[in-house]
């Protein structure tokens, strides 16, 4: 009979501790998660399983981010990212020596001095600013793997 009790308190046990999991998911970025998944940041993620190769990106749909959570994609607001972007967004500015900077994740502008101007540049689609050498935009692995030199939606009215 006290066997019986044991395995019944195991099974809850090892029930809880999987629905915990599942409801409160996991918070890093870049690292291999319990549901096989890296989130790379909110939106982005690769598999972490060694029949895929690892610098294959996926996002997740419109308005949905990445969890560590059994499903992968959750709505926005229903749980917290595994890895949440920063409250504050930092973009590069003009400081009279740039030409260009980011404005936004997928647009540049040129600098005048410490000023912006009033031109935005758009990447093409699929692609993000990463001004660096002679780049002005990259692919969206590229730009995960030296990271988003701008994460703002879209760039501030000048």
């Amino acid at each position: 009979m006290k066997y019986f009790w044991f395995l019944r308190s195991l099974c809850f046990i090892v029930i809880a501790s999987s629905a915990a999991v599942f409801v409160l998911g996991e918070t890093s970025c870049n690292t291999c998660q319990s549901n096989n998944v890296k989130c790379l940041n909110e939106t982005h993620f690769s598999l972490c399983m060694d029949s895929v190769a690892p610098d294959q990106v996926m996002s997740c749909p419109d308005d949905q981010i990445c969890t560590g959570l059994l499903k992968i994609c959750m709505p926005i607001g229903s749980t917290p990212p595994s890895c949440p972007s920063d409250a504050e967004v930092t973009c590069p500015s003009c400081d009279g020596i740039t030409t260009f900077v980011c404005t936004s994740r997928t647009t540049f502008q040129m600098c005048n001095g410490d000023k912006l101007t009033s031109q935005v540049n758009k990447c093409k689609d699929n692609t993000y600013c990463a001004i660096s050498g002679k780049k002005f935009c990259v692919d969206r692995c590229e730009a995960l793997r030296t990271g988003i030199q701008c994460d703002r939606e879209s760039p501030l009215e000048v």
